[in-house]
């Protein structure tokens, strides 16, 4: 069995899916889009990834953001178990795990890192979160 790792995003948009609640826990993203490309880079082919959302609500756009919801990101990751690596990418996936007082299993390993969509990301950033996460494994 591959190790998993979760990646904790802000929040899910779909443009046909605006206003939309809770159809979503978590999911694997697709390596087209920004996202998903660079997490593929970062936790390697080896590693099994999903996604869950800080946030319950999707929205329109990748500009829209929803409203943090830690009760949610709780339940989220307390169904993901077991995991090997939780990936909090962002300041809205950060504050939401904080305050949902989720305790990691002691076995898994807690990685902050900026959302994968920031343009400041450089390919030395990539590796260093790749290492990061292979010495987690």
């Amino acid at each position: 069995m591959r190790p998993r790792a979760v990646a904790v995003l802000d929040t899910m948009w779909d443009p046909g899916a605006t206003g939309a609640t809770g159809t979503v826990r978590y999911f694997t993203i697709s390596p087209s889009n920004l996202s998903g490309a660079r997490l593929y880079k970062i936790v390697g082919p080896d590693v099994e990834l999903i996604v869950t959302n800080a946030c319950r609500d999707h929205v329109g756009s990748p500009s829209d953001h929803g409203t943090p919801d830690p009760a949610w990101l709780r339940e989220n990751l307390t169904l993901l178990e077991p995991f090997k690596v939780v990936l909090l990418c962002g300041r809205v996936a950060e504050t939401a795990y904080t305050a949902s007082g989720y305790l990691l299993p002691s076995a898994s390993r807690l990685i902050r890192m900026p959302h994968p969509a920031a343009r400041f990301w450089t390919t030395g950033m990539v590796a260093t979160y790749a290492r990061l996460i292979q010495d987690a494994l």
